[in-house]
């Protein structure tokens, strides 16, 4: 029987990924993130492609 270890992490806080260079979103995007409307159509949209792949694969 194969016996697992917990390993304390190494090193002193070092970040795995350095994110300081990414880009941020514009003014835009933030609003049409926090647009109800605009994100609702997004959601029949993205279901709507979901339930095509679904009915498609039962035939």
């Amino acid at each position: 029987m194969t016996h697992l270890t917990m390993h304390e992490p190494t090193g002193g806080g070092d970040p795995v990924v350095d994110l300081s260079g990414a880009p941020l979103p514009t003014k835009k995007t933030l609003d049409m993130r926090r647009n109800l409307p605009f994100q609702f159509t997004r959601f029949l949209a993205f279901n709507s492609r979901i339930m095509r792949m679904v009915i498609k694969g039962h035939h």
